[in-house]
């Protein structure tokens, strides 16, 4: 009876151990699936803070790239305004020039310009008001403008609008570097062959393409409109025209009529876009005979005028392009039939200083209005927007079946059944929007441009991703 109780006994203790051993290698196998389990929680929390900080940046960069496009296109704003206050200047340094000349010559004398027109216009006539200034030095002054307008800022504004997607590309390829300093990233967009066992980034649902348009030169674009509001700022670029004519009658065939001094200037854009600037002032002496009647005899008093140096075409202005330096081998109305179509009985304008101005004028070699970049019209209530997708390939994983330290049998109870070529993927999307600091003073609403600098960046709601073949969400 001992020998048997203790047999039993010997036997039930050998039983505890085998279900020890048991419950040991169950407990063994969790330890390994929490393990693998956590590097993998681990790695796509790290991943999704990576995609969300890439995606973020990406966004960033595109919007202060529309932010620098905006400053750009004011910059061009302010470069047209400079240059048409200088074809101003300039034209108003050579018309004060080509005045004191008149004047000293006597041509038509001052002393008769007082008789007709009183006292202060013959003073001004002699003694022009203000600097005369260089006009050569402002025509550099208008050409070193162009240049920074079309070899500086329009070239600027090309290559960022040209290179909006790769600048964001290399943005997001940046900032995951960063957090993986250990793993080698793959380029934005790479080849298959080029990934490896790399991180890869892949960009889907990305509107870039067409979002900013390229806008022409010519006048009639929005950015010529834009420049035409600013210039109307400044009174200085407004039109400079004044009439006076003498009291008393002249001729007893026109009673009503009376001499004019006619001041005529104006700062206009032509239709290359160029600044272009006229001053001019005549004495319209009234004359008649019983050939013609009662006309208007010009003595061209003083002239200035800022041209391209394509020629005189183009102007609007009356004028020929050999006038006679004097009249006194033909009759001035005599001329004027045979070799212009000039109004002289009613007309408005200094045609002869006109023609005197563009034979003498100040020219130069502009390129004219840029070309500039805005959001397409049809796209402006778009967002700018992109979804990051992020790949970390299985073998990446710090789990006992890739690259953890701790390495166990593969068995077909490893985590997840990871197997060659699977990834874990996290999406991650982000927006570049425009949106103004505060609300606009006549509580219109404003569409999106390019032309103020309010467009700020945001993360988004991830939309449902394509299918990727070999990744796990």
């Amino acid at each position: 009876m001992k020998c048997a109780g203790a047999c039993v006994e010997s036997v039930q203790r050998g039983q505890a151990l085998a279900l020890g051993l048991v419950l040991a290698g169950a407990g063994s196998l969790a330890l390994v699936l929490l393990y693998d389990l956590g590097q993998t929680i681990l790695a796509r929390q790290r991943l999704t803070h990576a995609a969300d900080a890439a995606a973020y940046s990406g966004a960033l960069v595109q919007a202060r790239a529309l932010n620098m496009m905006a400053y750009i296109n004011r910059a061009q704003v302010g470069h047209q305004v400079a240059m048409a206050h200088l074809a101003t200047l300039a034209s108003a340094a050579d018309f004060m020039a080509t005045q004191s000349k008149q004047s000293a010559r006597g041509n038509p004398p001052s002393t008769v310009i007082a008789m007709f027109f009183g006292a202060q216009h013959a003073m001004a006539y002699r003694q022009p008001q203000g600097a005369l200034g260089d006009a050569s030095a402002l025509m550099q002054s208008m050409a070193a403008h162009d240049a920074v307008v079309h070899d500086v800022l329009a070239a600027t504004a090309a290559t960022i609008a040209d290179q909006l997607t790769q600048t964001r590309n290399e943005a997001i390829h940046a900032v995951l570097r960063v957090n993986y300093p250990d793993i080698p990233v793959a380029a934005v967009d790479a080849s298959a062959d080029m990934q490896g066992d790399a991180i890869r980034a892949t960009v889907v649902g990305d509107n870039t393409a067409g979002f900013l348009a390229r806008r022409s030169h010519r006048t009639a674009s929005r950015f010529g409109s834009v420049v035409r509001r600013a210039v109307e700022r400044y009174g200085f670029l407004d039109a400079r025209n004044h009439t006076a004519r003498n009291p008393w009658p002249v001729s007893h065939r026109c009673p009503m009529r009376r001499h004019e001094l006619r001041r005529r200037g104006t700062t206009w854009l032509d239709k290359h876009g160029v600044w272009r600037s006229a001053d001019t002032q005549s004495y319209h002496a009234l004359r008649s005979n019983k050939y013609i009647g009662c006309y208007y005899r010009e003595y061209a008093m003083g002239w200035g005028i800022v041209n391209e140096r394509a020629g005189t075409t183009g102007t609007g202005l009356p004028h020929v392009d050999r006038p006679p330096s004097d009249f006194s081998e033909i009759d001035f109305w005599r001329w004027v039939e045979r070799e212009t179509d000039w109004d002289i009985f009613d007309g408005s304008a200094n045609p002869l200083a006109n023609s005197y101005g563009l034979a003498n004028a100040s020219s130069g070699r502009f390129g004219g209005l840029p070309t500039t970049f805005d959001i397409d019209p049809d796209r402006r209530d778009e967002l700018l927007g992109f979804r990051l997708q992020l790949m970390l390939p299985a073998s990446r994983l710090r789990t006992t079946g890739a690259a953890s330290a701790v390495r166990v049998a593969a068995s077909r109870f490893g985590h997840a059944g990871f197997v060659r070529g699977d990834a874990v993927r996290v999406d991650a999307s982000a927006q570049a929007h425009y949106s103004r600091l505060v609300a606009r003073d006549d509580g219109l609403y404003e569409w999106a441009n390019a032309f103020r600098p309010f467009w700020q960046a945001r993360l988004a709601q991830a939309e449902p991703g394509l299918p990727s073949p070999g990744a796990r969400p």
